[in-house]
């Protein structure tokens, strides 16, 4: 590793148990993406902690979701600035780490949201500690979201997050990093929504024929939106949850399925939400009503522009030691579309490795956070050689 790196790590206690400490205490406050208190004091723990490290801070506030925090610190050309960014809210409800405490086993941390990803947060800490205790200048954001989870659904924060990307160098978001040494340079867009029918409700025994079934309808509707997988190649439809009626001896007159859409490119997403469209209209039971809802969702995270800097990163991490890296396309999405969106070259996947997001067996590797906080310091330390990422 980078002798002037570990030196700086040495002289401003940099270590695993300054890391833990500040882990554990993130993790501690519980953020579900639905809590807005929770997130909120998720974001004054990280603001404290940016602020500590002589960064400007701003957070914009919703009424239905968590803030967007934003910090600056550094001086010169705006084009040179490197981004930082991540989320902090989880999947997790109130009340999961009660049976799921964050704890460290045989290497592996865990507890509610260690790894997607408030561990990825915490490394933004002791990268930027790093690089002023090594005298560099140049201008550092962080952006940081407060409703991932959900899609941004109840706020304009991936909008925001372009917006305060534009005319940056380079960006590393701090998302789940992949065990086996993988950097993302590419991820499915997502598309939520829902569909619902509606008919007339009856008595199931006694007025029957009087009833119009909203879920018959709903049943030709399913294996119409399932069939969508035959027509478009690498774009997927998967009917994730059904509900409707009240009891089994009445016919029922709504019901709604969730559905998730996964796509590569940006210019298809209006021919897919046309094809929903027409199945959710066009109803196969005579009296049923049918209509579909987009509630939200990422643009595709494309590679367009990610190449260049994927090779620098790649480099970076065979010359510190940690080998070569593999380039990944996968089908989750992130905040790393919006920032590829206002142009700017980005790799995501680059916090703490671990497997099994969004469940209780999520864990964290503590070794890769050292790793990590080195690759990133360097590269961003080397990338005032680099004019442009872009090609």
């Amino acid at each position: 590793m980078n002798p002037t790196i570990l030196e700086a790590m040495k002289s401003c206690n940099v270590n695993r148990e300054a890391i833990l400490k500040t882990w554990k205490e993130i993790v501690e406050i519980e953020s579900f993406t639905h809590n807005r208190e929770g997130v909120n004091a998720v974001c004054d723990f990280v603001r404290q902690e940016l602020e500590k490290l002589g960064m400007s801070t701003k957070v914009y506030e919703y009424d239905k979701a968590g803030p967007l925090l934003i910090g600056e610190c550094g001086t010169g050309n705006p084009d040179e600035c490197i981004l930082l960014t991540g989320h902090m809210d989880t999947v997790f409800k109130d009340g999961f780490i009660q049976d799921n405490p964050f704890r460290v086993e045989d290497g592996k941390v865990f507890g509610p949201g260690v790894l997607d990803m408030k561990g990825g947060v915490n490394l933004i800490f002791y990268i930027i500690k790093l690089l002023k205790a090594l005298d560099y200048k140049k201008p550092i954001k962080v952006i940081i979201s407060g409703d991932e989870e959900h899609g941004h659904e109840h706020s304009n924060q991936g909008q925001l997050m372009t917006d305060e990307s534009k005319g940056c160098k380079l960006a590393f978001n701090m998302e789940t990093g992949i065990v086996g040494n993988s950097i993302t340079v590419a991820r499915k867009g997502r598309i939520a929504c829902r569909v619902a029918t509606r008919g007339k409700s009856a008595h199931a025994g006694a007025n029957f024929s009087d009833g119009i079934n909203a879920i018959q309808e709903m049943a030709h509707k399913i294996l119409s939106i399932q069939a969508l997988n035959e027509k478009y190649e690498e774009v997927t439809f998967s009917v994730g949850t059904i509900k409707g009626g009240t009891v089994a001896n009445a016919v029922p007159d709504y019901a709604e399925i969730e559905i998730d859409v996964r796509y590569n490119d940006v210019d298809m997403k209006e021919d897919i939400v046309e094809d929903l469209r027409q199945i959710a209209e066009t109803c196969k039971v005579e009296g049923t009503t049918g209509e579909v809802f987009i509630d939200g969702g990422f643009p595709p995270f494309s590679n367009k522009i990610n190449q260049k800097a994927y090779e620098f990163v790649n480099g970076i991490s065979v010359k510190n030691g940690f080998g070569e890296t593999e380039p990944i396309h996968i089908g989750g999405s992130s905040d790393a579309a919006f920032i590829t969106i206002a142009g700017v070259p980005c790799l995501c996947s680059m916090g703490v490795k671990g497997e099994w997001n969004h469940t209780n067996r999520e864990y964290a590797l503590v070794d890769s956070a050292i790793e990590r906080i080195v690759l990133i310091t360097d590269a961003i330390l080397e990338s005032e050689n680099v004019k442009s990422f872009l090609d």
